[in-house]
């Protein structure tokens, strides 16, 4: 694993959530897993788990999906067996693509000249000690700043229309940085990396271990902290370099950037996202798609009748019902027998840590 992080708790922050798999807690027979520990005492000591053991338990994790399946009941009371899928196998990033494809199509068709900023927003790994930071805080900080960077986004680009993808990324030290695509309607080309400087700003000065040197402050035009292009022929594939669409098993991946999905993974956090006008002008291209309607039959409640269906072709009429869709168990298939599980036992369960912020004090860059 990357030098000096294998050992590290992947939080130390008071009060950071967790999945309990990433959570051990104090118990008679001493520190012990979370998730394996019976009836645990609400007011015992609970701490992260080290690096090393998260990225195992994201494997682990990971592997449990290799023959993992979800069967439905469809609405002519068949059984359907399919998939069942999470957000870091390659096929994921595919629908990642295709949704940034409808993007730019939609975009294209309601806007008038495009142009794509990329701003990139970063912090150093090591601590005040000189030591590597635990990586879901420093992750964290990133993430809190950027809380701050978008009201100052809203403030340089007003009177703009615009729209963003926010992608988190990993450096080969495994820790994470995240990227924010913003599109803007710029028929005339007005816009500039100069303009988002207030941006970046915010992030330096509500992230102390930014710099100013790393976000273009001390560079005229922003150096590579601000991306901006006038031209962009194809946004799916120019973002999908950021989203890191390799087409492999993450776990044959080098173990830092395992490192970093195991991050994500601990924290609950979205490693792609988008702004709710992006997701509105994805889901229009995607109507656009299923149905045939070209942009002028979509008036009237055919689109958001489809939008309540589930985004779905099928849709009611003359009062008669389209059926439904119900989900009746995961099952794994391992064999010819199938095993069976209730399909509402699991899901993310989130634990909060009480944290020893003193192991891992944040530098600070000027």
């Amino acid at each position: 694993m990357p030098s000096g992080t294998a050992r590290r708790p992947i939080s130390v922050s008071e009060g950071t959530g967790l999945r309990e798999e990433a959570v051990m807690i104090d118990t008679a027979d001493g520190m012990q897993p979370l998730d394996r520990v019976t009836n645990p005492d609400p007011d015992a000591e609970r701490q992260a788990r080290p690096v090393y053991a998260v990225v195992n338990e994201w494997r682990d994790w990971f592997d449990g999906y290799r023959n993992a399946h979800i069967e439905y009941t469809d609405p002519d009371g068949e059984t359907v067996r399919t998939a069942l899928e999470n957000s870091y196998q390659p096929e994921y990033g595919k629908r990642y693509y295709a949704k940034l494809k409808g993007f730019e199509r939609e975009a294209e068709r309601q806007w008038q000249g495009l142009t794509t900023v990329m701003l990139t927003f970063s912090a150093t790994n090591q601590n005040a000690n000189g030591n590597r930071r635990c990586p879901a805080d420093h992750m964290r900080g990133i993430a809190d700043g950027w809380s701050a960077s978008r009201k100052a986004l809203h403030r340089v680009l007003d009177g703009f229309t615009w729209e963003y993808a926010r992608v988190w990324e990993p450096h080969q030290s495994g820790y994470g940085h995240l990227h924010v695509a913003v599109f803007v309607e710029d028929p005339a080309d007005a816009i500039s990396a100069e303009r988002f400087r207030p941006v970046m700003r915010s992030h330096v000065e509500n992230t102390g271990p930014a710099g100013s040197e790393a976000h273009g402050l001390t560079t005229p035009g922003m150096g590579d902290a601000v991306s901006v292009n006038h031209d962009v022929q194809n946004l799916g594939t120019y973002i999908s370099e950021y989203i890191g669409i390799f087409g492999e098993d993450p776990t044959e991946r080098p173990v830092s950037e395992q490192m970093f999905y195991a991050t994500c993974w601990a924290t609950g956090t979205r490693r792609v996202d988008f702004s709710n006008g992006a997701h509105e002008l994805m889901a229009m291209d995607r109507f656009r798609q299923d149905t045939g309607l070209t942009p002028e039959d979509r008036g009237g409640g055919c689109f958001s009748q489809w939008r309540e269906n589930g985004e779905t072709t099928e849709t009611a009429t003359d009062g008669d019902s389209a059926g439904s869709w119900s989900v009746d168990s995961i099952c794994t298939v391992t064999s010819r027998s199938p095993t069976y599980s209730d399909p509402t036992a699991g899901g993310q369960r989130l634990a909060a840590i009480d944290g020893r912020p003193d192991m891992d004090p944040p530098a600070h860059r000027q």
